[in-house]
């Protein structure tokens, strides 16, 4: 089933995998500016990531910690790194379809292919300025477009 989110308000549960608090609640800002109906669950690091995804240890409350529509991912976690867990994800039969968007401090070719490598739907640098930032907001923005599909 292919869910349109045609509606600003319409409820889009989204997983932050954010190691920092800061960038963590910067995003958290952006995503409750986009919808105030917006589901946010926000683990930091790659473990809970695939724990949280996969329903296990104290994430096993799928009413609770709900499968999510959209991941946004740090490149750069403890334990699993980004990439490790974008591969994880798009291995998945059940997970493949998930949109995940990749987040970094880095504009590197070389993280960027990988990224997309491993799955990546989507790659966006974080905002290093303030013309930066409000090209960030928009691009965040998009994801609650008309024109945006989810599977």
């Amino acid at each position: 089933m292919i869910k349109a989110v045609t509606d600003p308000k319409d409820k889009v549960s989204v997983l932050v995998v954010e190691d920092d608090a800061d960038d963590y609640d910067f995003l958290k800002a952006i995503l409750k500016n986009c919808s105030e109906k917006t589901s946010i669950q926000w683990v930091q690091d790659g473990e809970q990531a695939v724990d949280y995804l996969f329903h296990k240890g104290e994430y096993q409350d799928e009413t609770r910690y709900p499968v999510p529509d959209l991941v946004f991912l740090d490149i750069r976690l403890p334990k699993k790194n980004g990439l490790e867990v974008a591969k994880i994800i798009k291995e998945d039969p059940r997970l493949k379809r998930l949109p995940t968007i990749m987040l970094t401090t880095s504009s590197s070719s070389a993280d960027v292919q990988n990224a997309y490598e491993n799955g990546a739907n989507s790659y966006l640098k974080k905002p290093g300025g303030p013309q930066e930032m409000e090209q960030f907001k928009k691009a965040i923005g998009l994801f609650w477009s008309s024109v945006v599909l989810y599977p």
